[in-house]
C-alpha cells in the first residue's frame, strides 16, 4: 500500500516538474511569442486595410392582403380537373410560388432587357470599345489551374459563353438568399456585396419582373376560371351553393381588378430597401482577435519547437 502510494506521489512530482518546464519554456520565450502576435496582427492590418468593403442590402416583402376566407368547395377541383380549367390558388400559394420564381431563368430573361444593369453585373467582361462581352483576362495563376484541372479531372477549359438567362440565374442564386419568417410571414431579401447599389436595382428589378409575371398569368387564365364559375353557377340548384360560387365569383373579380392595376399583385414591399451603415464584412474585431490568437499559438509552438531540439 505504501508503495503504491509512493508512485502516486512520484507521479505528481513529475507531472509538476513538466509543467513548471513548460510554463518556463514559454516565459523564457515571450518575446518570441510576442513577435509572433505583432507579425499577425501587422498581417491582419495589412489585410482588413486591402480587403474589399461589403455591405448587407435587405429589402422586405408581405403577400398582398386578400381574404382567404372563402367557401370550401372541394368538390369544384375535381370538377375543374376534368374540365383542364386551372382553379387559382390561394395567396399563400401565390407568395409561395414569388419566392420561388424570384431566381428562375424565366425571370431572368426579363431583367436580361435591362442591358445597363446585366453591364454592372457582368463588368468584368463587358467589353465597350467593341461592344461586346469576352472572356475576362486570364490572372497570373490561371493556365496553371487549368493544366492541373484537365491533368486530375481530364476536363479541358469550357468554352465561353455570353451572360445570358442560365448564367444570370446562377449569378442571382449566390448574389442574394431569399428567407420566409414563419411567424409574420414575410419575405427578406438580403446580400453582402461590395455594390450595395447595384444589388438594390438588382433586387427592385427582380422582384417587380416576378410579380409582373405571376399577374400576367393571373390574368390570362382568369376568364376561363370566371367561365367555368359561371357555368357551375347556372347549374347549382342549392341556396348555399348558388351563394357559395357567387362569393367565389366576387373575391375573382376583386382580384382580376387588382391584378388590371398597375399595383402589386402577390407581394409589397413592407419596407424601403436598405443598406448598412457602416462595412459588414471583414469584421475588423474578429479578424484582430483571430490574429493574437493565431499569433500567439504560432509563437508558443515556435519556443516549445526550439526547446525540443535543443541538445
Amino acid at each position: 500500500m505504501s508503495e503504491q502510494s509512493h508512485m502516486e506521489t512520484t507521479s505528481r512530482d513529475n507531472d509538476e516538474i513538466d509543467l513548471r518546464e513548460l510554463f518556463g519554456a514559454l516565459w523564457r520565450g515571450k518575446f518570441v511569442i510576442a513577435l509572433c502576435v505583432i507579425a499577425a496582427i501587422s498581417l491582419a492590418s495589412l489585410y482588413l486595410r486591402t480587403a474589399e468593403r461589403k455591405y448587407t442590402v435587405t429589402y422586405v416583402f408581405a403577400p398582398v392582403a386578400s381574404d382567404d376566407t372563402g367557401p370550401n368547395l372541394s368538390g369544384l377541383g375535381g370538377l375543374a380537373s376534368l374540365a383542364g380549367v386551372s382553379l387559382p390558388s390561394s395567396s399563400s400559394g401565390d407568395f409561395k410560388t414569388f419566392k420561388y420564381l424570384l431566381k428562375s431563368e424565366e425571370v431572368a430573361s426579363a431583367v436580361l432587357k435591362d442591358e445597363e444593369l446585366v453591364k454592372q453585373i457582368f463588368a468584368s467582361e463587358w467589353r465597350a470599345e467593341s461592344g461586346m462581352y469576352q472572356r475576362p483576362p486570364d490572372g497570373p495563376y490561371t493556365p496553371h489551374i487549368r493544366t492541373l484541372k484537365k491533368l486530375l479531372t481530364g476536363q479541358g477549359p469550357i468554352a465561353y459563353v455570353a451572360p445570358n438567362a442560365a448564367r444570370l440565374s446562377d449569378w442571382m442564386r449566390d448574389a442574394f438568399s431569399a428567407s420566409e419568417d414563419r411567424d409574420t410571414g414575410f419575405l427578406t431579401l438580403s446580400s453582402e456585396t461590395s455594390k450595395p447599389a447595384m444589388m438594390l436595382a438588382v433586387m427592385e428589378r427582380v422582384t417587380r419582373e416576378t410579380d409582373r409575371l405571376l399577374k400576367e398569368r393571373y390574368i390570362q387564365s382568369s376568364e376561363q376560371t370566371m367561365g367555368f364559375y359561371q357555368q357551375q353557377l347556372e347549374r347549382a340548384r342549392a341556396r348555399e351553393h348558388r351563394e357559395a360560387l357567387a362569393k367565389l365569383i366576387a373575391q375573382e373579380d376583386q382580384k382580376l381588378m387588382l391584378a388590371s392595376k398597375g399595383s402589386f399583385f402577390v407581394a409589397e414591399p413592407l419596407t424601403n430597401p436598405s443598406v448598412s451603415l457602416d462595412p459588414t464584412s471583414p469584421k475588423a474585431s474578429l479578424v484582430l482577435a483571430l490574429s493574437v490568437v493565431l499569433g500567439g499559438f504560432f509563437g508558443a509552438a515556435l519556443v516549445l519547437i526550439r526547446k525540443a531540439l535543443k541538445p
